[in-house]
């Protein structure tokens, strides 16, 4: 998987696997920013108030990305995105909706199935792992 399309990219879907695979680092980048830039710190520091909006706007990106992609995975649409905002219900929707059920079978409108379930056999003429011997 292209890390560039998982984290920048607001266009097709992805699996739950990868979803969790690329959300915990991402919040494990923004806790440091939580923790050590408080009002005082910034304030006495200019360049570390700069950093912190740099590294959060990258967080808050990569988060919307990832949960769009999600959300085409279970075939809706991303503007569900804003439900994640609302207070109580925003996580409670993200661990559920997008952590934990899984995404539609089969090609939808947002495009293949990332695990690649109802997609026709691959041509056995194309497959390389087999070997022919010439007589």
């Amino acid at each position: 998987m292209n890390q560039k399309w998982a984290l920048f990219s607001l266009q097709g879907r992805m699996r739950r696997r990868d979803y969790w695979l690329y959300s915990i680092p991402v919040l494990l980048v923004s806790l440091p920013v939580f923790l050590y830039s408080t009002p005082e710190a910034t304030a006495a520091n200019p360049l570390l108030n700069i950093l912190s909006l740099v590294i959060l706007g990258f967080v808050f990106w990569a988060s919307l990305a990832l949960n769009i992609k999600r959300l085409h995975d279970r075939n809706k649409s991303g503007w569900w995105v804003i439900v994640t905002f609302l207070p109580l219900i925003g996580p409670v929707f993200v661990i559920i909706e997008l952590g934990i059920l899984d995404g539609t079978k089969g090609a939808n409108q947002f495009g293949q199935d990332p695990k690649g379930r109802g997609m026709p056999p691959s041509d056995q003429s194309d497959n390389n792992d087999t070997m022919t011997i010439d007589i």
